[in-house]
């Protein structure tokens, strides 16, 4: 993870995926969990959203849901590497 990851992930779980794929969960630390969300909102598009509970999102023709207790979940991503590069660029 590069550093403006470290600064705002607690740790990454990887979810169920398809055999090609990988999803995951992101967990944000809970002190630079406003910080954290309002970035990786400000540089996205929304798609949909639950307000306060949950914003479903696209960046960089990738979508993903930001859930407001912290929690971000990616989909249908290659591998780790992909992962990273996406959250170094919102996160920056």
């Amino acid at each position: 993870m590069k550093m403006a990851v470290e600064e705002y992930v607690s740790r990454i779980e990887e979810a169920c995926g398809t055999a090609k794929t990988k999803d995951y969960v992101v967990i944000l630390k809970h002190e630079k969990r406003e910080e954290a969300l309002k970035k990786a909102l400000d540089k996205s598009r929304i798609i949909a959203e639950i307000r306060g509970v949950a914003v479903k999102a696209s960046f960089k023709d990738r979508e993903f849901t930001l859930f407001m207790n912290g929690r971000l979940m990616f989909k249908s991503l290659k591998d780790r590497e992909e992962l990273n590069t996406i959250l170094k660029e919102l996160l920056e």
